[in-house]
């Protein structure tokens, strides 16, 4: 009985403090956004991309900024820190540059792909999903009449998610293939190939092929893996000559950059850098003159050190 009547005693506490809330904790706080005060500089502006790699290796920091600062070729620096095991911060200075990134991709170290997307203001950077990757699909073998905009992007759609078409060739009668910007789940297989029904009920196949495509399995189709370590394909006992995926998927290639991306990187913390840079002369293009601003003091040997993985372009 005693045991009964403490536990109805404390049932009765629980209710109690359920309602109690702490008054204090139910203030809105609004910050003053005025403006900042005169003959102080104004902030710097940045842009914010948080990514992970698809790989079950450990990301060594230090080379991998390297490397992709030396591909990038941020005109006004970029800094890249570890915010969680496997998740990194990579700050840009100005639009070009987080634009370049962006719809460039996707990139990849040591062969593993680069899942990235822009951080939006009031967002934390651990809360952003990172579960597809945007990439150019060529469409080969589309027949006639199945070529228009609409028709296209339904097709993108049937890979992953539409994000654009490749607006260079509009309105050209016909070509060997079409590209298109599709957000590609991580989770799920590649697709090979479509069958297209036609006005006259008869059928054709439609082939995928894409564009900067890293590493991926040739027994199950994911992205992040290869097929040497792909548990399916071990099981399987399948000669690889037989495995449903292959090479023929990857459109391009080359080999990545040396350690050469110090003078495009901006220490941690120091947003100095990017003012001064941008006080010297930078207008808001990416090239004055035949000369990168930002690389102005760089002997060409280091220039052309990311060439190799992606030409830069000028604008």
């Amino acid at each position: 009985m005693a045991n009964e009547g403490g536990e109805e005693q404390v049932n009765a506490l629980a209710e109690r403090w359920a309602d109690v809330t702490i008054a204090d904790e139910e203030d809105c706080f609004a910050p003053n956004e005025d403006g900042v005060e005169v003959g102080t500089d104004p902030p710097v502006q940045t842009w914010s991309v948080v990514g992970r790699f698809l790989t079950a290796k450990l990301i060594k920091l230090e080379y991998m900024r390297q490397v992709l600062a030396s591909v990038w070729q941020p005109v006004m620096g970029v800094t890249v820190t570890e915010i969680q095991k496997g998740l990194f911060l990579f700050v840009f200075f100005h639009k070009t540059d987080v634009d370049y990134v962006l719809d460039g991709g996707p990139w990849a170290f040591e062969n593993s792909i680069l899942v990235c997307r822009l951080v939006d203001d009031g967002v934390l950077p651990v809360n952003v999903v990172l579960n597809t990757v945007d990439m150019w699909v060529q469409l080969h073998d589309v027949p006639m009449g199945y070529t228009s905009q609409p028709i296209l992007e339904q097709m993108g759609n049937f890979i992953g998610t539409f994000i654009k078409h490749d607006e260079r060739f509009v309105g050209a009668p016909w070509l060997a293939f079409y590209r298109i910007r599709v957000s590609i789940p991580v989770d799920k297989p590649l697709r090979r190939r479509m069958k297209l029904l036609k006005r006259d009920k008869t059928t054709c196949w439609v082939n995928f092929r894409y564009e900067r495509l890293h590493s991926f399995c040739f027994f199950c189709g994911l992205m992040g893996h290869s097929y040497k370590f792909c548990v399916k394909a071990r099981v399987s006992m399948i000669p690889v000559q037989q495995y449903p995926y292959g090479p023929e998927m990857r459109v391009g290639g080359g080999r990545g950059p040396r350690e050469v991306g110090e003078n495009w990187l901006v220490p941690v913390g120091v947003e100095a850098v990017a003012k001064r840079r941008r006080d010297e002369g930078y207008e808001g293009g990416r090239r004055n003159g035949d000369e990168d601003i930002a690389m102005a003091d760089v002997s060409k040997n280091v220039f052309m050190a990311g060439a190799a993985a992606q030409t830069r372009r000028s604008q």
